[in-house]
Formats: C-alpha cells, sequence, structure tokens
C-alpha cells in the first residue's frame, strides 16, 4: 500500500490471491515432464479460483491461508473464505511503536513473539486485520514461488537459479540480494531489490536484485530467504515457553501444532500447505520440527547453502537479534 509519493509510503505488501495447489510425486515435475529432484525440485501445480469454489478440483488442495476463522471457533463457516491476503513485501522495519515495511532498513529485531505479535497490530489499515504472519501464510508464498506464477516459472532463470536468491546483508538490511541462492555475506549486501545488474550477463545469473523476489523479479515477496530468521505463528501444542504470553492469542491468529513430527503434525496427519511435510528439504534446506522445549518455528535463516524459502528452523520465542517478523493483512 502507498500514497502519491515516495517519502509518504509506510509499507509495502503484495496480493497472494486466492489459489489451489498440487504437488506431484515428492518434489514436483519440471515442465518437461521430468520429475523433480531434492536439489532441483519442480513445480507446484496452481490454479487461482473463486471464493465461491470451497471444494477442490480432482488432485488439489485449497490453501489454508485463504480461509480466516473470524470467531476463532475452528469450523470453517459462510463468510470465512478470503480472495486472498497482502504479504509485506520485506521484513517489518521501523520500532515497535511504529512498524514499517520499507527496503534498504535494517529489520525490527530483538522482539519476544509477543512482542512482534503486538507491534504488526499496530500497523492499522482501514477494512484490514493486521497481524504476524502465521506459518500457513508464509507457506501460501512459498508455494506460489514454485509455481509458473513465481520465480520457478520466470524464464529469466534456470537450474538451481530458480531458487530465490538469498539476502546477504549481515547487518540484516532488507531487500537486499546476494545474486545467488547461497552468496556469501557482507555488511550491506550485493545489491538492492530494486537492481537490475547483471542482467546483461549470462541469463544464469541474472537481475541480481529482482532474483532475491518470489517471482524473480520486482513485483515479489523479498526476505524469505537469507536476512534476519522470522517467527511465524505456528506454535507446538500452546507451549509459549519464552514467547512472553500469558496465554496463547485467539485460534485465528496462529497454527496449531500437535506433534513434533511435521509428517502428522496437524491433528496426526500432513498440514497441507503450510511448506512442512509437503516440501520436506526442498533446494536442501534445512529442516527441525518444533517440541516442547522449541515450541515456534522460524523461517527464511541467513548464513549458507541450507537457507531458502523452504527451510524450517525452531526456537523458544524470545527475543534475538538475528530474529524478525512479517505482517500480513487480512480484509474484514
Amino acid at each position: 500500500t502507498s500514497t502519491s509519493t515516495a517519502t509518504d509510503v509506510v509499507a509495502m505488501f503484495v496480493w497472494i490471491p486466492r489459489y489451489e495447489y498440487r504437488i506431484v510425486g515428492q518434489y514436483g515435475t519440471h515442465t518437461d515432464g521430468s520429475a523433480g529432484t531434492q536439489t532441483k525440485p519442480g513445480e507446484i501445480k496452481i490454479n487461482f479460483i473463486e471464493t465461491s469454489q470451497t471444494q477442490a478440483s480432482d488432485g488439489y488442495n485449497i490453501h489454508p491461508a485463504f480461509w480466516w476463522d473470524k470467531d476463532s471457533n475452528n469450523e470453517r463457516n459462510a463468510g470465512e473464505e478470503i480472495a486472498g491476503i497482502w504479504v509485506g513485501k520485506f521484513e517489518t522495519t521501523g520500532t515497535d511503536g511504529y512498524p514499517t515495511i520499507l527496503p534498504n532498513l535494517q529489520s525490527l529485531r530483538n522482539q519476544t513473539i509477543s512482542k512482534q505479535f503486538e507491534t504488526a497490530q499496530k500497523l492499522e489499515v482501514s477494512g484490514y486485520d493486521s497481524h504476524m504472519a502465521k506459518n500457513s501464510e508464509w507457506g501460501a508464498v512459498a508455494y506460489l514461488s514454485q509455481s509458473k506464477y513465481g520465480k520457478y516459472g520466470n524464464p529469466n532463470y534456470t537450474e538451481t537459479n530458480k531458487e530465490v536468491y538469498e539476502n546477504n546483508s549481515r547487518d540484516k538490511y532488507t531487500g537486499r540480494s546476494g545474486g545467488s541462492p547461497s552468496a556469501s555475506y557482507s555488511s550491506n549486501g550485493t545489491c538492492t531489490y530494486d537492481n537490475k545488474t547483471p542482467e546483461t550477463e549470462a541469463e544464469s545469473t541474472p537481475l541480481c536484485g529482482g532474483g532475491a523476489s518470489t517471482t524473480g523479479n520486482i513485483t515479489g515477496v523479498y526476505d524469505m530467504s537469507g536476512g534476519a530468521y522470522e517467527y511465524v505463528m505456528g506454535n507446538y501444542n500452546g507451549v509459549i515457553k519464552s514467547a512472553g504470553f500469558s496465554s496463547m492469542p485467539e485460534s485465528k491468529y496462529y497454527d496449531k501444532y500437535t506433534s513434533d513430527s511435521a509428517t502428522i503434525a496437524c491433528n496426526n496427519g500432513i498440514c497441507y500447505g503450510h511448506a512442512l511435510s509437503e516440501t520436506w528439504s526442498w533446494y536442501s534446506d534445512r529442516t527441525s520440527s518444533v517440541g516442547s522445549s522449541y515450541p515456534w518455528y522460524i523461517r527464511g535463516p541467513y548464513g549458507g547453502f541450507e537457507n531458502g524459502v523452504f527451510s524450517l528452523g525452531n526456537y523458544t520465542g524470545r527475543g534475538d537479534n538475528n530474529v524478525s517478523f512479517r505482517i500480513i493483512l487480512v480484509s474484514i
């Protein structure tokens, strides 16, 4: 969202439309029909759909991010299907009293999850619920990036460069890129989100800035690989640990996982769309599950080849200088 001049912009969001998805095999399939592999996953097939469609097509699943449980009764009632979500284009910036979502600034860190949750709600947009990203909402962006509508389908990238490039800013500046999926780190990062270098070089390494977005160009979501870690509202069985909550928020604001195994984390079954077991170790991203000692999921960590939009970490919920978060808007 923005107003007429750049100096007026407080936050930038990307629209993720409602969709159904299908993953063929363990790692998807490539457009030439060959099977995806761990290091080179294939396409996640996606169909954009209307809110009136509440049953998925044969072989597909409607992504769970497009159900907003308004009354937190855990029942999918009429009027709760949504047309899409607005996702913070960058990690959250600003302060705990005045959050922003802007590029080329250091991300907001050193907050417990409860403080992040509170801060996200301070970004007030009329007609919208502003909240800290749930793990399933992260999954909606990650899956779209691996579709024909995301970086996977962008013809400017081939082979392993279809993976979202890493933000290699050691000092956690938003929207930065290292120009590769696992770049060496520098204080500020190699290039900014709108930097087009080296677009005139070999096609295998184009668009340094846009390569770090989920679409491979400036229109996508940034900082989902590298930059800071990001806490998401994905929690193991209501265990609060060091997050700072006196009790868990309303259930619509977080994903509850009932097992410390990602394969059966949703009521002893697969968590469809959550970028857990379905995309486990895609691009050889690091994987770990939540549990009673580390009950909160973190996503998109920095620092090496194991990073990526499908990487999984866990933590206690305490504040940390390496951990930021992302803000989501849902129309109410």
